[in-house]
């Protein structure tokens, strides 16, 4: 039998903690009645928060009412919404009513928590509330503050049923239950009135468990994850007394009810503690407990029944409050504190969603996508004919269709089976609630850092997410490590505190090597500090995955799976861009809106010539088959990052078969007369940010000839639409170059070299022949001057640094890029390596032979060894550049190998100097 129903043998009512607009639509609030017995709804403004906006749900509701009035205030769009939906939920509900001769079968609506202090303003919006749903099974909850407990006396008396909330203490329940009763008293109807006391549970857990971690003595250890379910112990336990004493017989006998106790907030935030301790611990006869959907999924799966478990062992829970009470910690300032943050928490998420709600207004009213406008020249009518015979092709329409013939008359691995991110803005939508729960939890657990063990696909939107949007308050910070070269590894732990670090150990296959390396290395760290590492570690990976067996085995937080239709370079949008910002506090449901948006602009029925993402498609491919294929990104400075997401996706669609587009991004300004005719400018331009220097470049720009793309971002959540946008331009600009832009064909033959350079004992090969050395003065300067002289037109350099990516580097080798960009008038490129292995190596092996390349290596001072493996992470850096470096010297490419030896910073100053001459 369903644990869940089995409750109500107890006389336990389970209610559920959510609600959302799609939940009462699809029936499944209705099947959930049905099938797992529940009994009521309870919302609060942090439940609606997400609900209104972090969905679609309510966008076609929110048209109608803009519609008719595209001033209306923000209040007035919130309120028919939440009411629509209390009304849905009460309807699915008055069976439950009925049949319960109303003691159940109630759906609850919050007051503004903005009125917790006033309480004639309280008893007024509750009583206007109740008639506008106009539902006998509503209930109106009030917080249990100081100005709440006369209006909630005063809502009883007038006969109206309430959910008193945000109650922590004892004495909030006195309060409370004195209220309950006075009011009752002075109700003609009495009978008619039913109430429940929400009485907040983990919450209380996780703040006294804090000041019991802070003393650090075992006796204050053994009070851990005990005190929330003391306290409600003791509340129970006077409950009883209350209403089954002599004082209440004569309500009773007018046939009133009692009170139930309400156990709220009895989700599980400690991953140490079980995610039912807050349901199977308070079983109990008259009670309700209100549960996220997370919670209730968990008892139905393995929850036990303990019968009056509420009830037993009072004398432990006392002496558990009496020891925190002689432990110096004071319950009571506690629990105080709690209710103040409470009604603060709830106004904050009430003004969030106000918030939200007002940018879904504006976008509504206004222009619904980010504006996109294209500077083409003389290119104009070549991108026009493009896009006509596209249009005659039907060539948008049969992308959605997922028709491989849209590339290549004969089916191919990696076409259609990579295809499945043309759906993810709307599928996605499915997990939002679901990511901000686990990343709640994440943050309640008070972790400081998310360190993301990935690379490519699986780490450039999670840096694009942090460096955009930063982490959120009391949120983690985003650290990406995407670099094998062992002060890189050091250097991430060094910044971080192992204790408060979750590890996002992230790869599609499962098996790639340095993601694989970095797991290893900080998973035994963590065991030298803890025995159960697993909670400190997630797994992001497709289904069946040796990775997600491994997450199994060692017992992960969370394991995330993937699409498995979807290449690592179109993963943005599924659980490898999403977790990692979900867990940094960005607004993944606004994320996916966005992404939503320009989906819908570039659907199947809009003709190619109105579609924005075929348009730019077309001027890439367009313009790469003219000449000008070096498309250079200019972007506003908060959405500095984006480019690097931008470049994989270009150049590892695009560059193979002797072709591509050449992605250059972050590359330092130049006078425009310094661009040769083989450049295409795209210029991402974000309202609000320093835009005037940027504004003025890209006229200049424009004016010397050069073709370009302007596109406008109304604020950073857009950055969905450009996911989006660009993933879907790429595609079809594979169609303009005859190449299939979801497979990789030459990537995997670095990595085949990089294994045959390593030997069994795990060190490096030897060095090859035709590297120099940046110690060896005359033979360096030579051999940088033969390669500059083997310069060609429409070349671009490519810098490759297999050195520690640090700020301090990064400044010097861009300074190098500007010297050579200056000195030969080419486009530049920098990567670190192995990280553009993932990116940019594609092009660099299969892409047209224009790249210049200039591969720098450096000693390593620490040797740092790959636990578990037999190998350290210098001979694996070393390997993989020798391995790069052999596969481009057999594809024929012009490379020079410079290596700085262990003075890494005196070697690149060398190495500026000369490329500065």
């Amino acid at each position: 039998m369903n644990p869940l129903k089995e409750l109500a043998g107890q006389g336990q009512s389970i209610w559920l903690d959510y609600i959302r607009r799609n939940l009462l639509r699809s029936g499944e609030l209705k099947r959930m009645v049905d099938e797992d017995g529940i009994r009521g709804v309870t919302s609060n403004p942090t439940i609606f928060e997400k609900a209104i906006a972090g969905s679609t749900d309510y966008d076609e509701a929110l048209r109608e009412m803009l519609a008719k009035d595209s001033k209306v205030e923000v209040g007035k769009l919130y309120e028919p919404l939440a009411i629509e939906d209390i009304q849905m939920a009460a309807d699915v509900l008055r069976s439950v009513y009925d049949a319960s001769g109303g003691d159940d079968g109630y759906v609850s609506l919050e007051v503004s928590p903005h009125l917790a202090h006033d309480t004639q303003g309280t008893i007024s919006e509750a009583k206007r509330l109740r008639a506008a749903v106009n539902r006998p099974n509503l209930m109106i909850k009030v917080p249990a503050t100081a100005a709440g407990i006369p209006a909630i006396e005063q809502l009883i008396a007038d006969g109206l049923c309430i959910n008193v909330t945000l109650m922590f203490s004892l004495s909030h329940y006195e309060a409370v239950a004195r209220a309950y009763v006075n009011g009752l008293e002075r109700c003609a109807t009495p009978a008619q009135v039913a109430s429940v006391a929400s009485f907040f549970v983990s919450r209380v857990d996780t703040a006294v468990d804090k000041a019991l971690e802070s003393l650090g003595t075992e006796r204050a250890r053994s009070l851990l994850g005990k005190i929330a379910i003391a306290n409600s112990k003791m509340v129970y336990h006077r409950f009883r007394q209350i209403f089954h004493g002599e004082g209440f017989a004569p309500l009773r006998q007018r046939g009133a009810r009692v009170q139930r106790p309400l156990w709220a907030s009895t989700g599980t935030k400690n991953p140490k503690y079980s995610d039912v301790l807050y349901v199977e611990n308070l079983i109990g006869a008259e009670t309700v407990n209100t549960l996220p959907p997370e919670t209730l999924s968990a008892f139905r799966d393995h929850g036990k029944i303990i019968e009056g478990a509420v009830a037993e062992k009072l004398d432990e829970a006392a002496a558990a409050l009496a020891q925190l009470r002689a432990l110096g910690i004071d319950l009571d300032v506690i629990t105080e504190k709690l209710q103040q943050d409470g009604v603060a928490a709830f106004a904050a998420s009430f003004d969030q969603l106000m918030s939200a709600l007002e940018k879904k207004r504006k976008s509504m009213i206004g222009v619904e996508l980010d504006h996109q406008e294209l500077s083409l020249g003389k290119y104009h009518r070549r991108i026009e004919k493009r896009l006509k015979a596209w249009q005659d092709a039907e060539v948008a329409s049969r992308v959605w269709k997922k028709d491989h013939t849209v590339w290549s008359k004969e089916p191919q691995p990696e076409l259609t089976d990579r295809l499945g991110w043309l759906e993810l803005p709307e599928t996605m939508e499915r997990q939002v609630a679901e990511l901000r729960s686990f990343a709640d939890k994440v943050k309640a657990d008070g972790m400081k850092h998310v360190v993301l063990l990935g690379m490519g696909g699986s780490s450039l939107a999670p840096e694009v997410f942090q460096e955009t949007f930063g982490n959120a308050p009391g949120f983690p910070k985003l650290r990406v490590l995407d670099s094998t070269h062992p002060a890189a590894v050091k250097a991430v732990e060094r910044e971080i505190d192992l204790g408060q670090t979750i590890f996002l150990v992230s790869s599609k296959s499962g098996t790639t090597t340095e993601t694989n390396s970095f797991f290893f290395y900080f998973w035994d760290k963590q065991k030298k500090i803890s025995a159960d590492a697993g909670p400190h570690f997630i797994a992001i990976t497709d289904p069946g995955t040796p990775l997600e067996r491994l997450a199994k085995a060692r017992n992960f937080r969370a394991t995330f799976n993937a699409p498995q239709e979807v290449g690592g370079r179109y993963a943005a949008l599924t659980p490898f861009g999403l977790v990692p910002a979900a867990l940094i506090g960005v607004d993944v449901g606004a994320v996916l809106a966005r992404a939503r948006r320009m989906s819908a602009a570039c659907g199947a029925a809009i003709a190619d010539g109105q579609n924005p993402a075929s348009i730019l498609g077309a001027a890439l491919g367009e313009l790469t088959l003219a000449k000008r294929d070096k498309a250079t990104f200019l972007c506003s400075p908060s959405l500095d990052a984006f480019p690097s997401w931008v470049e994989q996706l270009i150049a590892e669609s695009t560059g193979k078969q002797n072709k591509g587009i050449v992605p250059v991004a972050n590359e330092s300004l130049a006078a425009p007369e310094k661009y040769g005719s083989d450049r295409f400018f795209i210029y991402l331009r974000l309202e609000g940010d320093e835009n005037h220097h940027l504004d003025r470049q890209l006229a200049a720009l424009e004016a010397n000839g050069h073709p370009a793309a302007h596109i406008d971002l109304n604020d950073k959540y857009d950055i969905g639409q450009e996911f989006f946008r660009w993933e879907f331009a790429v595609a079809v600009a594979g169609v303009a170059l005859g190449i299939q832009p979801f497979n990789q064909p030459d990537v995997q033959l670095a990595k085949d070299l990089a294994k045959k350079a390593m030997d069994e004992g795990g060190q490096g090969a030897a060095k090859p022949k035709d590297e120099v050395a940046t110690a060896d003065g005359a033979a360096v300067e030579k051999a940088v001057a033969a390669w500059l002289g083997k310069k060609k037109a429409r070349d671009y350099v490519v810098v490759q640094a297999y050195i520690e990516p640090s700020r301090n580097h990064a400044a010097k080798l861009r300074a190098i890029c500007a010297s050579i960009q200056n000195r030969l008038g080419v486009a530049t490129t920098l990567g670190f390596g192995p990280r553009f292995l993932h990116s940019t190596g594609q092009l660099h092996k299969g892409g047209p032979n224009s790249a210049l390349v200039l591969q720098i290596v450096d000693h390593p001072a620490d040797n740092l060894a790959v636990p578990e493996t037999n190998y350290t992470f210098d001979a694996l850096i070393q390997a993989q550049g020798i391995g790069d470096f052999t596969a481009l010297k057999q594809r024929r490419r012009r490379v020079l190998r410079v290596n700085l030896g262990s003075d890494t910073a005196g070697g690149l100053e060398h190495l500026a100097a000369l490329l500065g001459e």
